[in-house]
């Protein structure tokens, strides 16, 4: 199981793509972390209220892909 939180204005029970803007460098989608430090610094730098959504993913038979881990640069 692997725990990741997603900041945004409004609390979502589960994840949804299309409520990204088309200008983001991801597109509809959204960025997820597993560092919920970094989704309350993220959630809503403009606006006062921000939520830090909690998921719980199962990844039993996948193998993540940690771009951090050594081998992987920034333009990975």
């Amino acid at each position: 199981m692997m725990i990741l939180y997603r900041g945004s204005p409004k609390a979502m029970e589960v994840p949804q793509y299309g409520f990204g803007s088309k200008e983001n460098d991801y597109g509809l989608g959204f960025y997820c972390t597993q560092s919920n430090d970094l989704v309350k610094a993220w959630a809503c730098p403009t606006v006062q209220r921000g939520f830090s959504n909690k998921y719980e993913l199962n990844i039993d038979g996948l193998r993540p892909l940690y771009l951090n881990s050594e081998g992987y640069h920034i333009l990975n």
